[in-house]
């Protein structure tokens, strides 16, 4: 039988609505975390004869940050990225299409989508690194359900196994001493951060590419990778289970994670954001490693937990959580305009602000943009099918251009 290529995406009346709530709250979420890199913080100093409002409470607003957000609504993402996979997979399947080679071309799409985000607009992008993992999940479309648990649990487990072998190394083979450079920025990354704040776009463009860089290394240092990758697996398994199209037969299991992974994850969050979190890398030590293992259990644990409590809560409140829907729906149009509006507004090509905006007055920025991102999405997906770049991923993916408005 020849091989067939779907034609069409998933129709409106076949989405979960609770996946699209949970993909609007999971990019608020981001941008809490991204909002820190957007206007400066930690790279400059407050503009001399100035101070911005709100800067002295801004360690109690990063600490709540590393507490609660940093890292946990990427794992959401993840973890949401994965149910996605099984979603397209069954759908695909089921109307006779090649799901696996219409998926690869949809990661294909989501890469070039990234690395244009990446060096054109804002070097924090994480869709190149979706993209890129998300071709592990396609040799486990024929594993069963326990070989895929498995795994996961395997990969959500590795940065402790692999973080224990660097420190025994480490241990055999003394490493030279650093020099105590602080907190200072490398030279390169300095520049770069000077090209954000005064520079020109040629420049912004130079410093996205040498952060990019900085940041795969930073984030394979820091062993992000696996943690996403389980998630990815997780989320498949979740989405092969099909706990999102029937939530109400699932309220038991809903409530058990929500309440072990609070009763677990929050204790130990703050004590990892107390040890300082593990955002930058540094040579393995017993610290670290208690770091690590915190951050590996504490992580996951906690966006399980609040995928959890946003389901229950979903079925209790349905219509009130439904407002949030739109967001989630336009989930990377939304995700690619923060990047947008954050160097517009901060960056020395746009309004200028860089360093000069308190992270408190920008976290609770963050909260106004996200009320007006979800009132535009509700708006335009009243005329419009897709999103913009849903759009765009949709045609590069079938190979077809949709309609975009109604009608």
């Amino acid at each position: 039988m020849p091989l067939v290529i779907a034609t069409a995406p998933v129709a409106a009346s076949e989405r979960m609505d609770v996946l699209d709530v949970l993909r609007g709250i999971a990019v608020l979420g981001i941008l809490l975390v991204n909002v820190e890199s957007f206007i400066g913080y930690g790279f400059l100093p407050a503009s001399a004869g100035s101070t911005p409002r709100g800067v002295e409470w801004d360690g109690l607003a990063a600490f709540l940050v590393e507490f609660l957000v940093q890292g946990k609504f990427y794992c959401l993402f993840s973890f949401l990225f994965g149910v996605g996979f099984a979603v397209f997979i069954q759908r695909a399947s089921a109307r006779g299409y090649d799901a696996v080679r219409l998926f690869r071309r949809r990661l294909a799409g989501l890469l070039l989508i990234g690395l244009v985000h990446s060096v054109l607009i804002w070097y924090g992008d994480i869709l190149t690194t979706y993209a890129l993992i998300g071709f592990g999940l396609i040799p486990f479309v024929r594993k069963d359900d326990r070989r895929v648990v498995r795994a996961a649990v395997m990969w959500l487990a590795s940065p402790v196994i692999i973080y224990l072998a660097l420190f025994a190394l480490t241990a055999l083979l003394p490493v030279p001493p650093q020099g105590d450079a602080g907190d200072e920025l490398p030279p390169i990354l300095a520049s770069a951060v000077q090209s954000f704040a005064r520079g020109s776009y040629a420049e912004v463009v130079g410093g996205n590419i040498v952060f990019t860089l900085a940041n795969l290394v930073r984030r394979f240092v820091l062993m992000f990778f696996p943690r996403v990758f389980g998630m990815f697996l997780l989320g498949f398994y979740a989405g092969r289970a099909n706990l999102f199209a029937d939530l109400g037969s699932h309220v038991a299991l809903l409530k058990k994670v929500s309440v072990i992974g609070l009763v677990g994850g929050l204790p130990l969050a703050f004590a990892g954001a107390r040890l300082g979190g593990s955002a930058s890398p540094r040579p393995p030590s017993w610290s670290g490693l208690v770091e690590m293992t915190v951050e590996s259990i504490a992580t996951p644990a906690l966006a399980l937990a609040y995928a959890a409590t946003i389901c229950l809560a979903f079925l209790k409140f349905r219509r009130l959580a439904l407002l949030l829907a739109p967001a989630g729906r336009m989930a990377l149009t939304n995700y690619l305009a923060h990047s947008v509006a954050g160097v517009a507004l901060f960056y020395g090509i746009g309004a200028g602000f860089y360093g000069r905006v308190s992270l408190t007055f920008a976290l609770a920025g963050c909260f106004l943009a996200f009320a007006l991102q979800v009132a535009v999405s509700r708006a335009w997906l009243a005329v419009a099918l897709f999103g913009p770049a849903e759009w765009a991923w949709r045609t590069f993916t079938y190979r077809r251009r949709f309609p975009l408005l109604r009608g």
